[in-house]
């Protein structure tokens, strides 16, 4: 007998139900099958789907020079800004500019800070100012979401690129934002320390470890809008480094010097809003930049620096009024304070002045030699450098003041 075949002997009505139940089952395993094959080419197209939009994904997650905070950066550099600079360090300059406009600066571990600046006055905007202010020590200006960034100038466009990918990469959405406070560190902390700091409140492995050269830095605050992919482009950009999109995982890495360009596809509505004339004049400015049209969306696909990026979508920012700062507002504090100290002692003094004036006197604590200190003084609407003064007649102590930092000295 056959072994993949049965005879049934029985009588025809049973007969007929074992066909029929077989016809049954023959149907059901084809509806089965026709089900599994369904669901095959269903998952394929999901696949295909999600490798489209995974090529899209910074299409979808936002304009890194049109988010809210990069937006709000730009309309700050929209401000109006005239000064005459005369042999001032950089650092004390872009100290003063932070202080008068509550602008954060970062500036770069390899900018020359001591350089000396001198500028005319101009009727400009603060990014012309401070563009000419930082173009003395060979630097560059680079507006990130929620920081300035003072960088050198041959390094300008890597880093922008490396903040850029990695402001729409994958991983992006895995760094946890600053939330209710902002991040910072005190005078004297070392570059690793803070990058660790920041490595557990933002990143998703809180063991991502670095190699740094040592490094001591100035106290600084990025405030809480300040995105997690602006922070992480300040700390780690100096030692030449940056935080990078690995499949799907955050690692650290060298910045990619050979790729300084970037891609973004601009729908047919947005080059319609920035107009064809600035359309037209775009392009002549920046000869080395690539565009093509695009079918998905309708539009333009620009592959280009971040610098000409931001130059294009410039039409975009919407204006914001100003009135012009006063004079004593730009420069270095000049307020008048009225306040009585009796018997306090001189660390005690510093750090309420140093409170209400937003300046950074160092060090503190201070040396032993000070510590006992008294001080006894009422003041009555005097300036800064006034009190200093008086602390130096009755302390014996002498203060060097280099824009927002005050060094405290035995006199």
């Amino acid at each position: 007998m056959d072994s993949h075949h049965s005879t049934v002997v029985a009588p025809r009505s049973l007969r007929n139900q074992l066909i029929e139940q077989e016809s049954k089952l023959v149907k059901a395993i084809a509806s089965h099958l026709t089900a599994y094959r369904t669901a095959t080419l269903a998952l394929l197209s999901m696949l295909v789907l999600l490798m489209q939009s995974t090529h899209t994904l910074g299409q979808t997650v936002g304009h890194p020079c049109l988010s809210a905070y990069a937006i709000s950066m730009q309309q700050m550099l929209q401000a109006p800004c005239e000064q005459v600079i005369e042999n001032v360090p950089l650092e004390s300059l872009i100290d003063s500019i932070a202080s008068a406009y509550e602008i954060p600066i970062w500036c770069d571990r390899r900018v020359v800070r001591d350089a000396l600046v001198t500028l005319e006055k101009r009727e400009e905007s603060l990014e012309s100012f401070l563009k000419r202010a930082v173009t003395k020590a060979d630097a560059a200006l680079v507006p990130l979401a929620g920081v300035l960034l003072v960088c050198p100038r041959s390094e300008s466009d890597i880093v922008e690129a490396a903040h850029w990918r990695l402001a729409v990469s994958r991983s992006v959405g895995l760094m946890r934002p600053l939330g209710g406070k902002s991040f910072g560190w005190p005078d004297g902390y070392s570059a690793s320390a803070a990058f660790q700091d920041f490595a557990l409140r933002s990143l998703p492995d809180v063991n991502l470890r670095v190699e740094m050269e040592r490094d001591i830095w100035r106290s600084f605050e990025f405030p809480k809008t300040t995105t997690p992919a602006t922070v992480a482009t300040c700390l780690l950009s100096g030692f030449g480094l940056c935080l990078q999109d690995q499949n799907g995982k955050l690692e650290i890495g060298p910045l990619p010097v050979e790729t300084i360009q970037v891609e973004w596809t601009y729908p047919k509505e947005e080059i319609k809003k920035i107009g064809e004339s600035a359309w037209n004049s775009w392009r002549g400015r920046w000869p080395d930049a690539k565009y093509a049209k695009s079918s998905k969306p309708d539009g333009w696909r620009v592959t280009a620096s971040v610098a000409s990026h931001r130059d294009l979508i410039g039409p975009l920012i919407p204006k914001k009024k100003w009135e012009k700062p006063k004079p004593a507002d730009v420069g270095l504090d000049r307020k008048a304070y009225s306040v009585t100290f009796e018997n306090e002692e001189l660390e005690r003094v510093i750090r309420s002045l140093a409170a209400s004036t937003k300046l950074e006197f160092y060090p503190i604590p201070l040396p032993s030699s000070l510590e006992s200190q008294k001080v006894n003084l009422k003041i009555v609407k005097l300036t800064l450098d006034e009190i200093l003064k008086e602390l130096t007649k009755q302390c014996g102590v002498r203060f060097r003041r280099e824009g927002q930092r005050v060094e405290v000295l035995p006199n």
